[in-house]
Protein backbone atom coordinates (compact mmCIF):
# COMPACT_ATOMS: atom_id res chain seq x y z
CA UNK A 1 0.00 0.00 0.00
CA UNK A 2 3.47 2.21 -0.08
CA UNK A 3 3.45 3.82 -3.44
CA UNK A 4 6.52 4.82 -5.38
CA UNK A 5 7.39 8.73 -4.70
CA UNK A 6 10.93 8.46 -5.20
CA UNK A 7 12.12 10.12 -8.65
CA UNK A 8 15.39 9.51 -10.11
CA UNK A 9 16.95 12.33 -8.17
CA UNK A 10 15.09 12.58 -5.42
CA UNK A 11 16.21 10.39 -2.22
CA UNK A 12 13.09 9.47 -0.02
CA UNK A 13 13.87 8.52 3.35
CA UNK A 14 10.64 9.14 4.44
CA UNK A 15 9.71 9.53 8.03
CA UNK A 16 5.57 9.39 8.90
CA UNK A 17 4.68 10.85 11.77
CA UNK A 18 0.91 10.08 12.73
CA UNK A 19 -1.01 12.70 14.97
CA UNK A 20 -4.17 12.27 15.69
CA UNK A 21 -5.54 9.47 13.03
CA UNK A 22 -3.17 6.89 14.45
CA UNK A 23 -5.74 3.84 13.65
CA UNK A 24 -4.82 4.57 9.94
CA UNK A 25 -1.48 2.83 10.89
CA UNK A 26 -1.07 0.24 8.13
CA UNK A 27 -4.11 1.52 6.02
CA UNK A 28 -2.51 4.38 3.99
CA UNK A 29 -2.67 7.35 3.85
CA UNK A 30 0.77 7.20 6.19
CA UNK A 31 2.24 10.25 4.84
CA UNK A 32 -0.49 13.22 4.04
CA UNK A 33 -0.23 16.43 6.33
CA UNK A 34 -2.64 19.26 5.52
CA UNK A 35 -2.46 22.86 6.32
CA UNK A 36 -4.86 22.51 9.51
CA UNK A 37 -6.76 20.33 11.80
CA UNK A 38 -3.96 17.66 11.72
CA UNK A 39 -0.76 16.68 10.43
CA UNK A 40 1.06 13.58 9.24
CA UNK A 41 4.25 14.70 7.96
CA UNK A 42 5.35 11.84 5.84
CA UNK A 43 5.86 11.23 2.56
CA UNK A 44 5.22 15.00 1.42
CA UNK A 45 8.47 15.98 3.86
CA UNK A 46 10.63 13.13 2.40
CA UNK A 47 12.39 15.15 0.11
CA UNK A 48 15.17 16.33 2.68
CA UNK A 49 17.88 15.55 0.76
CA UNK A 50 16.92 17.13 -2.81
CA UNK A 51 18.24 16.74 -5.75
CA UNK A 52 21.89 15.82 -5.83
CA UNK A 53 23.30 17.19 -9.55
CA UNK A 54 26.89 18.48 -9.63
CA UNK A 55 27.74 21.48 -11.89
CA UNK A 56 28.10 19.62 -15.11
CA UNK A 57 24.82 17.14 -13.72
CA UNK A 58 22.88 20.33 -14.01
CA UNK A 59 24.01 21.45 -17.34
CA UNK A 60 23.06 18.22 -18.80
CA UNK A 61 19.50 18.53 -17.07
CA UNK A 62 19.25 21.77 -18.48
CA UNK A 63 19.89 20.18 -21.73
CA UNK A 64 17.85 17.46 -21.96
CA UNK A 65 14.98 20.06 -20.67
CA UNK A 66 15.73 22.23 -23.60
CA UNK A 67 15.77 19.18 -25.98
CA UNK A 68 12.56 18.00 -24.90
CA UNK A 69 11.07 21.22 -25.27
CA UNK A 70 12.22 21.45 -29.22
CA UNK A 71 10.23 17.79 -29.49
CA UNK A 72 7.43 18.80 -27.75
CA UNK A 73 6.88 21.81 -29.74
CA UNK A 74 7.74 20.07 -33.04
CA UNK A 75 5.62 16.76 -31.88
CA UNK A 76 2.47 18.28 -30.13
CA UNK A 77 0.51 15.68 -30.87
CA UNK A 78 2.69 13.10 -29.17
CA UNK A 79 2.16 12.17 -25.67
CA UNK A 80 5.73 10.78 -25.42
CA UNK A 81 6.89 14.08 -26.42
CA UNK A 82 5.33 15.47 -23.59
CA UNK A 83 6.24 12.83 -20.98
CA UNK A 84 9.66 13.18 -21.99
CA UNK A 85 9.20 17.26 -21.55
CA UNK A 86 7.27 16.77 -18.03
CA UNK A 87 10.45 14.20 -16.47
CA UNK A 88 13.07 16.31 -17.79
CA UNK A 89 11.72 19.71 -16.66
CA UNK A 90 10.94 17.86 -12.88
CA UNK A 91 14.36 16.75 -13.12
CA UNK A 92 15.47 20.36 -13.47
CA UNK A 93 12.86 21.65 -10.64
CA UNK A 94 14.65 19.78 -8.50
CA UNK A 95 17.89 20.58 -8.90
CA UNK A 96 19.74 22.05 -5.40
CA UNK A 97 19.52 25.72 -6.93
CA UNK A 98 15.45 25.42 -7.59
CA UNK A 99 14.34 22.98 -4.89
CA UNK A 100 15.75 23.51 -0.93
CA UNK A 101 15.00 20.68 1.60
CA UNK A 102 12.37 21.88 4.00
CA UNK A 103 11.59 25.06 2.49
CA UNK A 104 10.51 24.45 -1.00
CA UNK A 105 10.77 25.55 -4.12
CA UNK A 106 12.36 28.73 -5.01
CA UNK A 107 11.59 31.16 -8.26
CA UNK A 108 13.48 29.13 -10.83
CA UNK A 109 12.29 26.53 -9.45
CA UNK A 110 8.66 27.42 -10.16
CA UNK A 111 9.31 28.22 -13.41
CA UNK A 112 10.41 24.99 -14.25
CA UNK A 113 7.41 23.36 -12.16
CA UNK A 114 5.17 25.50 -14.85
CA UNK A 115 6.70 23.65 -17.34
CA UNK A 116 5.60 20.37 -15.32
CA UNK A 117 2.47 21.30 -15.49
CA UNK A 118 1.74 22.10 -18.64
CA UNK A 119 3.58 19.03 -19.88
CA UNK A 120 0.96 17.26 -17.77
CA UNK A 121 -1.83 18.77 -19.07
CA UNK A 122 -1.13 17.98 -22.50
CA UNK A 123 0.23 14.38 -21.93
CA UNK A 124 -3.06 13.32 -20.24
CA UNK A 125 -5.62 15.42 -22.86
CA UNK A 126 -3.76 13.41 -25.17
CA UNK A 127 -5.18 10.05 -23.71
CA UNK A 128 -2.34 7.95 -23.08
CA UNK A 129 -2.95 3.94 -23.85
CA UNK A 130 -0.79 3.57 -20.67
CA UNK A 131 -0.48 6.69 -18.74
CA UNK A 132 3.08 6.58 -17.22
CA UNK A 133 2.96 5.75 -13.14
CA UNK A 134 6.00 7.82 -12.25
CA UNK A 135 5.84 10.51 -13.59
CA UNK A 136 1.95 10.51 -12.07
CA UNK A 137 3.60 10.09 -8.93
CA UNK A 138 6.46 13.03 -9.74
CA UNK A 139 3.10 15.60 -10.17
CA UNK A 140 1.88 14.23 -7.16
CA UNK A 141 4.35 15.51 -5.30
CA UNK A 142 5.25 18.23 -7.05
CA UNK A 143 1.79 19.65 -6.62
CA UNK A 144 0.84 18.58 -3.37
CA UNK A 145 1.72 19.23 0.07
CA UNK A 146 4.46 21.35 1.54
CA UNK A 147 7.02 21.66 1.59
CA UNK A 148 7.91 19.33 -1.62
CA UNK A 149 4.62 20.04 -3.45
CA UNK A 150 3.18 23.44 -4.27
CA UNK A 151 -0.41 22.87 -3.52
CA UNK A 152 -2.21 22.74 -6.21
CA UNK A 153 -4.42 20.81 -4.98
CA UNK A 154 -6.57 20.06 -8.45
CA UNK A 155 -3.17 19.08 -10.40
CA UNK A 156 -2.40 16.63 -7.69
CA UNK A 157 -5.82 15.03 -7.88
CA UNK A 158 -5.86 14.61 -11.54
CA UNK A 159 -2.47 12.71 -11.41
CA UNK A 160 -3.45 10.61 -8.26
CA UNK A 161 -6.41 9.75 -10.44
CA UNK A 162 -3.79 8.26 -12.68
CA UNK A 163 -1.58 6.13 -9.83
CA UNK A 164 -5.16 4.80 -8.25
CA UNK A 165 -5.80 3.62 -11.85
CA UNK A 166 -2.96 2.01 -12.25
CA UNK A 167 -2.67 0.61 -8.80
CA UNK A 168 -6.58 0.53 -7.68
CA UNK A 169 -6.02 -0.56 -3.78
CA UNK A 170 -7.79 1.08 -1.22
CA UNK A 171 -5.17 3.21 0.16
CA UNK A 172 -4.97 4.81 -3.41
CA UNK A 173 -7.96 5.55 -3.31
CA UNK A 174 -7.66 6.86 0.68
CA UNK A 175 -4.66 9.51 -1.05
CA UNK A 176 -7.79 9.74 -4.16
CA UNK A 177 -10.07 11.40 -1.49
CA UNK A 178 -7.54 13.46 0.18
CA UNK A 179 -7.02 15.64 -2.78
CA UNK A 180 -10.41 15.38 -3.96
CA UNK A 181 -11.33 17.10 -1.50
CA UNK A 182 -8.45 19.68 -0.92
CA UNK A 183 -9.28 20.76 -4.34
CA UNK A 184 -13.01 21.31 -2.94
CA UNK A 185 -14.43 18.40 -5.62
CA UNK A 186 -16.66 17.06 -2.99
CA UNK A 187 -18.56 14.80 -5.19
CA UNK A 188 -15.51 12.86 -6.75
CA UNK A 189 -13.51 12.97 -3.23
CA UNK A 190 -17.15 10.78 -2.16
CA UNK A 191 -16.79 8.65 -4.25
CA UNK A 192 -13.25 7.88 -3.75
CA UNK A 193 -13.34 7.03 -0.35
CA UNK A 194 -16.66 5.11 -0.99
CA UNK A 195 -14.66 3.11 -3.12
CA UNK A 196 -11.55 3.12 -0.38
CA UNK A 197 -13.70 1.32 2.41
CA UNK A 198 -15.40 -0.63 -0.06
CA UNK A 199 -11.90 -2.51 -0.89
CA UNK A 200 -10.02 -2.02 2.58
CA UNK A 201 -9.93 -5.65 4.53
CA UNK A 202 -13.57 -6.59 6.21
CA UNK A 203 -11.94 -5.58 10.03
CA UNK A 204 -11.16 -2.61 8.93
CA UNK A 205 -13.62 -0.80 7.32
CA UNK A 206 -15.16 1.22 9.97
CA UNK A 207 -11.78 2.50 10.73
CA UNK A 208 -10.98 3.82 7.25
CA UNK A 209 -14.86 5.42 7.09
CA UNK A 210 -13.84 6.71 10.81
CA UNK A 211 -10.79 8.13 8.91
CA UNK A 212 -12.08 9.20 5.57
CA UNK A 213 -14.91 11.32 7.55
CA UNK A 214 -11.60 13.26 9.56
CA UNK A 215 -9.93 13.72 6.38
CA UNK A 216 -12.94 15.61 4.75
CA UNK A 217 -14.01 17.72 7.64
CA UNK A 218 -10.01 18.62 7.69
CA UNK A 219 -9.09 18.95 4.03
CA UNK A 220 -12.67 21.35 3.60
CA UNK A 221 -11.60 23.34 6.60
CA UNK A 222 -8.16 23.79 5.15
CA UNK A 223 -7.22 26.71 3.38
CA UNK A 224 -6.78 26.47 -0.51
CA UNK A 225 -2.83 26.32 -1.91
CA UNK A 226 -2.04 28.61 -4.66
CA UNK A 227 0.81 26.86 -5.46
CA UNK A 228 3.92 28.31 -3.03
CA UNK A 229 6.59 26.59 -0.86
CA UNK A 230 9.34 28.54 -1.86
CA UNK A 231 11.49 30.60 0.26
CA UNK A 232 10.78 33.81 -1.87
CA UNK A 233 7.11 32.87 -2.17
CA UNK A 234 4.14 34.17 0.24
CA UNK A 235 1.87 31.16 0.73
CA UNK A 236 3.51 28.29 2.35
CA UNK A 237 1.61 27.27 5.20
CA UNK A 238 2.43 23.53 6.47
CA UNK A 239 5.86 22.18 6.96
CA UNK A 240 7.21 19.52 8.59
CA UNK A 241 7.92 21.30 11.78
CA UNK A 242 3.68 21.63 12.65
CA UNK A 243 2.52 19.36 15.31
CA UNK A 244 -1.11 17.71 14.81
CA UNK A 245 -3.02 18.75 17.67
CA UNK A 246 -5.98 16.71 16.55
CA UNK A 247 -6.47 13.93 18.81
CA UNK A 248 -9.23 10.82 16.81
CA UNK A 249 -9.65 7.52 18.50
CA UNK A 250 -5.92 6.13 19.08
CA UNK A 251 -2.62 7.44 20.80
CA UNK A 252 0.28 9.48 18.46
CA UNK A 253 3.32 7.17 17.17
CA UNK A 254 5.99 7.46 14.57
CA UNK A 255 6.79 4.85 12.24
CA UNK A 256 9.61 5.03 9.12
CA UNK A 257 8.66 3.72 5.70
CA UNK A 258 9.15 4.11 2.15
CA UNK A 259 7.70 4.32 -0.85
CA UNK A 260 9.39 2.25 -3.40
CA UNK A 261 10.35 3.65 -6.37
CA UNK A 262 9.60 1.32 -10.29
CA UNK A 263 13.03 1.45 -11.07
CA UNK A 264 11.77 1.46 -14.67
CA UNK A 265 8.97 3.82 -16.52
CA UNK A 266 6.46 3.52 -18.62
CA UNK A 267 6.64 5.05 -22.16
CA UNK A 268 3.48 6.17 -24.16
CA UNK A 269 3.48 7.49 -27.77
Amino acid sequence: MLFDLRSRRRRNAVKVVYGGLALLIGLGLVGFGIGTGFNFGGIFTAAANGGGANGTGNVALEKALTKAQRQAATHPGSAAAWLSLGKAAYAVAELPTNYVPNAGFTKTGFAALKTVKSAWQHYVALGPAKPDNVFANEVVVAFGQAPTGVQDWPTAETAQEIVTQITPTYAEYEYLAYFAYLAKEISRGDLAASRAIALAPKGQKNQVAAAMNNIKVSALGATGATGSTATSSTTTSSSTTSSSTTTSSSTTSSSTTSRSSTSSTNTSG
